[in-house]
């Protein structure tokens, strides 16, 4: 038998400071609407202290509620429904019930938040985090794939609004829907491909090779260190990757297996330039500590990619979501301080499974460097 999925109901109300001095005034009123609305109401743990009263209230025998009253007037409650009693204490119930406490408590101010699934088979995929580590829920229906490579964890999720979604290490990187990231990325109709010589390091879901491929590059050598993530891409992802694939190489397109820093150097030992090079690796680090680690790498990455970058080339590479703006502010001050100098210009784009705006760069060699 499944297991339902529990959910947490967040709530917090404000109500006038002077009314902590007495807390059971508010404790009393909460505990009659829980059990109207739960069942009978047990107070299980209570501590105190000049600042705060903190309660645990089993509700039915079946279901736990946290209380937290705080000296500046703050109400906190967490409501904890098991899956079996979902249909009980649902959203609807909730915001009534938000309603009912307002109005005991002659509250100020209040705020409930759509409950929290976890214990169902698929809550665990649920929930991802936006670029600057917001709540985003998925809907989730069935796991494609879950797999550890030598290198991450790798997952496919289908989901009923996006498609087939890649996540690595609990960040989404693309879904069926987001032809728009890939588009934007090669800044599609603005940039003529035909006849150059194109690198990409990292993509390994396929999809910047396979749009690459319909501009009539000259060759797009294409690295990543993952093998497993292109194998599993070639298998789910296929809207987005289509054959580019299915083979290591062909007329246009080589693919190498391997770490991208190590493959830079030996192409700038060969003296192989290109008319573009794509970064399409990790993501910025929101800050700049403690993540120096993260950081230096973007920037060997980017130091060695112009290194191999033909006069008049170009770096094109994604920055974040738009609202993680120290980030953003943190790489384009990196961007101005690389050797050689260059300039650069950034757009952005909705990015569907992302849920949210997708900054990208487009970076040159200045004239004279």
């Amino acid at each position: 038998m499944e297991t339902e999925s529990h959910s947490t109901f967040l709530m917090e109300f404000h109500t006038q400071q002077e009314k902590f001095s007495s807390p059971d005034e508010l404790i009393s009123p909460i505990k009659e609407l829980l059990e109207k609305y739960i069942g009978e109401v047990k107070e299980v743990y209570r501590r105190c202290s000049d600042q705060s009263v903190s309660l645990v209230l089993d509700c039915a025998q079946k279901s736990i509620a946290t209380v937290q009253l705080k000296s500046s007037g703050l109400v906190l409650m967490n409501i904890d429904i098991g899956g079996e009693d979902s249909s009980a204490f649902n959203q609807e119930a909730s915001k009534k019930f938000e309603t009912d406490v307002k109005e005991k408590l002659a509250v100020v101010a209040s705020k409930t938040i759509c409950p929290i699934k976890r214990g169902g088979p698929l809550d665990r995929f649920r929930y991802l985090t936006s670029s600057d580590e917001r709540l985003l829920e998925y809907d989730v229906d069935r796991v494609v794939a879950d797999v550890h490579s030598p290198f991450q964890h790798i997952q496919i999720f289908h989901t009923i609004n996006f498609g087939n979604l890649l996540v690595l290490d609990d960040l989404q990187n693309l879904a069926e829907s987001d032809l728009v990231y890939t588009e934007t990325l090669i800044q599609r109709g603005k940039i003529d491909y035909t006849g150059k010589d194109v690198l990409i390091l990292g993509a390994g879901d396929g999809a910047l090779l396979w749009e690459l491929l319909k501009e009539n590059p000259n060759m797009v050598t294409m690295v990543e260190i993952d093998e497993t993530v292109m194998k599993l891409c070639s298998q789910h992802l296929r809207s987005a990757c289509g054959s580019a694939l299915d083979s290591t190489t062909g007329p246009h397109h080589r693919i190498i297996v391997g770490d991208c820093l190590a493959e830079l150097d030996k192409l700038k030992s060969e003296n192989v330039q290109f008319d573009f090079v794509f970064s399409d690796l990790t993501d910025i680090p929101l800050s700049i500590k403690p993540q120096n680690k993260e950081w230096q790498f973007l920037l060997d990455v980017m130091e060695k990619s112009l290194s191999v970058l033909k006069p008049n080339g170009q770096f094109l590479t994604h920055g974040s979501g738009v609202s993680s703006v120290q980030s953003l502010a943190d790489f384009e001050l990196h961007l101005k301080n690389l050797k050689p100098q260059v300039e650069f210009k950034r757009c952005q784009a909705f990015v569907p499974s992302f849920m949210e705006d997708w900054v990208f760069y487009q970076v040159w060699k200045l004239a004279n460097e």
